[in-house]
């Protein structure tokens, strides 16, 4: 494993705290509309970095990784977000030999959050 924290939570509920005080009566449903975003634009993103790394394009991998490692923190998917930074800090360091592997653990951190963060929502498929 190339991640700092191999134990990181799927979801961590916590995160999702912080973001839900900035709900109000106006817009009382702001953090499952920000999350059904994020939940549709990841696996397009996620296909999009599987194919840079068969393009060999270490430089912009790393780019969309920190940016994918930026919004799963925010909704609480730490192992995704851990995932991420392993996969920026590799692709920046040493190019993508070896990320791979990386990436497949990101996509099923994906898999694994992904229903945690809708239940806690109350979102349906």
């Amino acid at each position: 494993m190339n991640s700092m924290e191999p134990s990181a939570p799927a979801f961590d509920v916590k995160q999702l705290d912080k973001l839900r005080v900035l709900e109000d009566e106006s817009d009382p449903h702001m953090v499952a509309n920000l999350v059904r975003g994020f939940l549709t634009r990841t696996p397009p993103r996620l296909a999009r970095m599987r194919e840079l790394l068969t393009a060999g394009d270490a430089n912009t991998l790393a780019h969309e990784a920190h940016g994918l490692a930026t919004s799963s923190g925010m909704f609480g998917m730490m192992r995704m977000r851990v995932r991420c930074k392993a996969l920026e800090n590799l692709a920046r360091a040493q190019g993508i030999s070896g990320a791979g592997p990386i990436l497949a653990e990101l996509e099923q951190a994906f898999v694994d959050a992904q229903p945690l963060l809708k239940a806690e929502l109350g979102l349906q498929d």
